[in-house]
């Protein structure tokens, strides 16, 4: 009852974020989503024993962030520039353990990296290919993911039998995950048919695909450094879900791979 509460409030505030903000507020948005996620991400790299410092991950997420949207700077340029900054975090840390500072400084940069290079692309779906275009594709992503990850749920929970990764995650099945992507390219069919149909089916069908395959695999990524941290929620902050990344590990790995294949192929 708490996960059908916590999904009926938050779905419809997303959604109508994606639909109404300006593109400063939904950047904001996306700043502080990351910041979340951060913040749940160092709490599970600390359960593992390796001792970060947030406030720098921090900094850089919203620098990095900040500065991807500006565009201002070659990404080889920013990223090497941040890079620099962790070498340097790292090596002031006097009271640490040189073994302990490099583990950080791996661990921080992985955080910042990401988070922030995952979540990014978010920001350009949906401002880059034309409003109304970018909307359609923002609703898609979200209906898609979201629909694989319930579906999968509720299917891998009645009818799953085989293992999709028992050493990183032992609940998922073959089962769920195949259901899970079947139910996302469904939806998307179904989606495009009534309320899109200027989006070519086949675009559709395919990002529906990748979305559905991804989605999984963000999920898995996020499994496997739970079950290294020995946790099972990145936090209690949404009740029924867990925390903030473990909502949104799944769309992690889908806004790239959207992002990507927008550029690369649908333009």
């Amino acid at each position: 009852m708490a996960r059908i509460i916590s999904a009926a409030v938050l779905v419809p505030i997303a959604v109508l974020a994606v639909i109404f903000l300006p593109p400063l507020l939904y950047l904001i948005g996306i700043g502080l989503i990351g910041t979340a996620c951060l913040y749940e991400y160092f709490r599970l790299v600390r359960a593992m024993g390796i001792n970060v410092r947030p406030l720098f991950g921090h900094l850089a997420f919203w620098v990095l962030l900040l500065a991807l949207r500006q565009g201002k700077l070659p990404a080889e340029a920013l990223l090497a520039v941040i890079m620099i900054a962790a070498f340097l975090s790292a090596m002031w840390r006097f009271r640490q353990p040189v073994r302990e500072r490099a583990m950080a400084l791996l661990a921080e940069l992985l955080g910042v990296f990401y988070i922030s290079l995952f979540l990014y692309p978010a920001l350009p779906i949906r401002y880059d290919f034309g409003d109304r275009t970018g909307l359609q594709w923002t609703l898609i992503l979200l209906i898609v993911v979201w629909t694989g990850d319930s579906i999968a749920l509720l299917m891998g929970k009645r009818f799953g039998r085989t293992p999709f990764a028992a050493v990183l995650s032992p609940k998922k099945t073959n089962e769920g995950a195949m259901a899970g992507l079947l139910a996302g390219i469904g939806v998307a069919a179904a989606v495009q048919h009534f309320f899109f149909p200027e989006l070519p089916l086949r675009h559709v069908l395919i990002v529906a695909v990748l979305l559905g395959i991804f989605g999984q695999l963000g999920d898995l990524a996020e499994s496997m450094l739970k079950r290294a941290a020995g946790i099972k929620d990145s936090s209690h902050l949404i009740p029924g879900h867990g925390g903030v990344l473990d909502r949104m590990d799944s769309l992690l790995f889908a806004f790239p791979v959207l992002y990507f294949y927008l550029l690369q192929v649908y333009s």
